[in-house]
């Protein structure tokens, strides 16, 4: 039986083995030439995929925790187009929202991310994680999912962790570049638009949204209010010169929101990477990689959606609404790399990635509300415009060092500096009175003598990361034993600041006639604002709810390991991680800049040790054996402790956090049985289980009968366990070229909360939120044995989830909201005219599914997702 090094498993040593291994390689190709400089061709009975896999599968083998590798050329292979979307074909993992990964059915909180070993900050309001969509494919060199927990990995692991590993540093030239375009089966109907959206190409405003120069100075001056009435206090002048003064600030703004419909525009997409490595002598090699990568992309869908109430002791919809939602997205994306190596041992690296993912959201359509529901011929008509830039900006500088002459010592270190930002320049909301029951389309339209006329949002956060370490490895050899000693240190930072303001222009006063059949820009015009006579005002106080708050969290670990290889069948790896977490949350008052609550609850300071254990048992050359244990930690995120309401610009549920929130401890069991056999076919099964103390659930709160309102609770326990299958098979026996690779889990889980004064729910006792019982990936992929076509077939499913946790109305109780299992298939044909380039065709959700969530036997979302379909062309050298 081959026995294994132990440098091989060490980040350093398995880059030595691969350098090695490829300089063999290229010997070997060397001899093969010359010995015979007629072949021109080499022909493998490998297919694409799996020539392309060995090396993930290879890391996977000699990881001493449970992990799986997804490599770039896979990702290729199912035509995904960012991290998230590709992840969902990893065994066990789930997307949700297009953007968050569930790792084992546990939700996105309990999964930590990130790039390059190091943490990276969120752009998102309601999260702490990161959205995976934000990272395009053509940056991904590989990601691994590490699902048993090791002590060199922060200890805030709960379902697992996911590692983005960027390109790295070229070995020869490589230039590539690719442009493609995209259509999709919703582009039928035509898309919503508006007047007010400005130049967005590169995905960042050019501040026709944004708060004027005029505004801003205003808030800075009468930071308590704008009102009229707290101008004239302020100024010492009388109301009417205040009106004045509001009205030329209210003309300031942008009221340019007309929505209008326009045809829809086919998606557009390119990418550029150029890098080189040069020798600059004395056995020192210079190399760097630069790349940009653009994606703009319309998407056009029909939803629907209910609450529903108890009236009678019987279940009623309180609220019903359809309308149709148009997106346009623009992803720009920059990576420059730069690497220095000399000699064979040390190497230092920088990485800065930019990365820019900005939404320019258009929701339009019918809503009856308990005051029109039981109303003839009435129902409201809203508008719902979004516009939100989030932005990621990250320098990372790390070094590799290797000195034999220390016993084979080995130092690794890194340091990161991140921001990430969400602006959401002005989002727009409008309802107006349809004189039409909903369904029945759209008659006259009038706008409301209220305050909330019309209402404008502005929205900045800014998350600040910054990440240290340090990891040492020894080699040691005892007689017939190798042991391989590991440690270091990491700290890690993280600043939140978000502001909030939100002004409404008032219709109180106009008269009733001036608001029928009005156009937006028409009743909002600076002629109607600044008309004294008219009767619009502006109004923008400052709430004590208002998203306003200051955090700040600080994570210091130090962490020993020993990986031991006892002898050719076993392999012991275990230590001990201790981390000390401190965080503060201060919700604002910007009306004063004060602290809301009690600063003494503002602060949480938390110390633990964290520990873990691997075995691996060798059955034999192509099979070995995994049990793991580990005890980690799930902390409350930076917003999630201050009593702030936000609106989650996914789900648009009000999400209000909860200051009360513990830490939830998570003990993780992990069994895995892996066979790789030489054909590159491989089979696993994995059993796993976790126990959890405190888990942190999203639930809802009570609420008015058409306000659903999401906070967060600890519950008493809960539980998490099921089954994993893996395989990929050759089936060349049917046809060359031809094989089927998938993944299988069958899992289930239990969580159980107490009701409190604020939350009363209808299960007590339930499955936890997003977890899915079963989830299925397959590829029936072919290759041909030219080289020149590849094709694969993608089939992806996974069980109902719970979406939201249903509660109580008095006595009656409502159920829990499922969504419904989207089953998606996709087709990615390639074809390769030469060696340099290639031509994909993609076809995504051929099936023509849609998001559907049922409660109580109701339909109570909907939202039509459509058939696309892609095409590509990429060059090389």
């Amino acid at each position: 039986m081959k026995k294994q090094a132990v440098l091989t498993h060490s980040k350093l040593g398995l880059a030595i083995a691969l350098a090695l291994s490829s300089t063999v390689a290229q010997a070997q190709q060397q001899d093969a030439s010359a010995a015979d400089a007629a072949i021109e061709e080499v022909v493998t009975t490998g297919t694409r995929l799996q020539g392309s896999a060995a090396a993930v599968v290879e890391e996977r083998k000699a990881q001493a925790f449970v992990a799986d590798i997804l490599g770039a050329e896979q990702i290729s292979r199912t035509g995904d187009s960012d991290a998230a979307s590709a992840l969902r074909r990893v065994t066990g993992l789930t997307l949700v929202d297009g953007k968050f990964i569930y790792v084992r059915g546990l939700g996105e909180r309990y999964s930590s991310t990130q790039l390059n070993g190091a943490s990276v900050p969120s752009p998102d309001p309601t999260r702490n994680v990161i959205p995976l969509d934000m990272f395009p494919a053509s940056i991904i060199e590989s990601m691994s999912v590490q699902k048993s927990y090791s002590p060199d990995m922060p200890a805030n692991f709960g379902g697992g962790n996911v590692d983005i590993r960027t390109v790295s540093i070229p070995t020869d030239e490589i230039f590539d570049i690719s442009i493609g375009t995209g259509w999709n089966s919703n582009f039928s109907d035509d898309g919503l638009s508006y007047s007010g959206g400005g130049d967005d190409w590169m995905g960042k405003d050019d501040g026709t949204r944004a708060l004027s120069p005029e505004m801003l100075s205003a808030l800075a001056r009468y930071q308590e209010s704008i009102n009229s009435a707290s101008i004239a206090s302020f100024e010492g002048i009388s109301i009417a010169e205040a009106n004045e003064i509001n009205r030329q600030l209210a003309a300031s703004m942008n009221t340019e929101n007309e929505v209008y419909t326009e045809s829809m525009k086919p998606d557009l997409k390119g990418s550029l990477t150029y890098g080189n490595n040069y020798d600059l002598g004395s056995d020192f090699t210079f190399g760097f990689l630069a790349g940009v990568d653009y994606d703009t992309g319309w998407s056009n869908s029909e939803t629907t959606e209910k609450v529903l109430g108890i009236a009678n002791s019987e279940t009623v919809i309180n609220q019903a609404s359809e309308s149709r939602v148009t997106t346009q997205d623009v992803e720009v994306s920059g990576l420059l790399n730069f690497g220095l190596q000399w000699g064979d041992y040390h190497r230092v690296e920088t990485s800065t990635i930019f990365l820019r993912n900005s939404s320019d959201r258009v929701e339009r359509g019918g809503i009856e509300t308990p005051n029109s529901i039981d109303e003839a011929n009435l129902s409201y008509y809203d508008t719902d415009i979004r516009y939100e830039q989030r932005e990621l900006l990250t320098n990372q500088i790390r070094g590799s060092h290797y000195f034999p002459e220390l016993w084979g010592f080995a130092l690794d270190w890194q340091y990161a500096d991140s921001r990430a930002t969400r602006d959401a320049p002005g989002e727009v909301f409008y309802r107006q009175i349809n004189d039409r029951d909903l369904g029945d389309g759209v008659g006259n339209l009038a706008f409301q003598q209220t305050r909330t006329a019309t209402t404008l949002q502005y929205q900045i956060l800014e998350d600040d990361a910054q990440d240290w370490r340090v990891d040492g490895e020894l080699p040691l050899y005892f007689g017939g034993m190798e042991v391989l000693v590991k440690g270091g240190g990491q700290v890690s930072k993280k600043a939140r600041s978000s502001f909030s303001r939100r002004f409404a222009i008032s219709a109180e006063g106009v008269a009733n006639e001036a608001l029928q059949n009005v156009g937006y820009n028409d009743l909002f015009s600076d002629a109607n604002i600044l008309d004294g006579d008219f009767g619009l005002s502006l109004f923008g106080a400052p709430t004590a709810t208002d998203p306003n708050y200051l955090a700040a969290q600080q994570v210091e670990a130090g962490y020993g390991l020993a990986d031991i290889q006892l002898n050719s069948d076993w392999r012991v790896s275990g230590g001990l991680r201790w981390e000390q977490y401190t965080q503060v949350a201060a919700q604002l008052d910007i009306r004063d800049m004060t602290m809301i609550g009690d600063i003494e609850n503002a602060g949480r300071i938390e110390d633990d040790i964290y520990g873990s254990l691997a075995l691996t048992y060798q059955l034999n050359d192509e099979m070995q054996l995994r049990f793991g244990y580990g005890s980690t930690v799930v902390r409350p995120d930076l917003r999630e402790l201050t009593e702030v309401i936000f609106v989650d610009p996914i789900t648009n549920f009000k999400v209000r956090g909860n200051s009360e929130l513990l830490t939830t401890d998570i003990d993780n069991f992990d069994v895995r049985w892996e066979w790789y056999l030489p054909s590159g076919e491989n089979y696993s099964v994995a059993m796993f289980y976790k126990d959890l103390a405190n888990p942190i659930e999203a639930v809802e709160a009570k609420g008015t009968d058409s306000d659903r309102v999401i906070t967060f609770l600890n519950g008493q326990s809960g539980e998490v366990y099921g089954l994993e299958f893996e395989f990929l098979k050759d089936l060349t026996s049917i046809a060359d070229g031809l094989f089927l690779s998938g993944n299988f889990t069958l899992s289930d889980s239990e969580i159980s909360i107490a009701n409190t004064g604020n939350v009363e729910l209808t299960n007590n006792t339930r499955r936890m939120t997003g977890h899915s019982k079963y989830v299925t990936n397959l590829q029936l992929g072919y290759d041909s044995l030219n080289g020149e076509h590849s094709a694969s077939l993608i089939y992806n499913v996974a069980g109902e989830r719970i979406a939201f946790a249903g509660v109580k109305q008095g006595e009656m109780g409502i159920d829990d909201a499922f969504e419904q299992p989207f089953h998606s298939l996709d087709f990615v044909y390639t074809y390769y005219p030469d060696f340099n380039s290639k031509l994909k065709f993609k076809v995504q959700n051929m099936l023509g599914e849609d998001v559907e969530i049922e409660q109580n036997d109701r339909l109570i979302q909907t939202r039509t997702v459509g058939t696309g379909i892609s095409l590509e062309y990429s060059y090389s050298f």
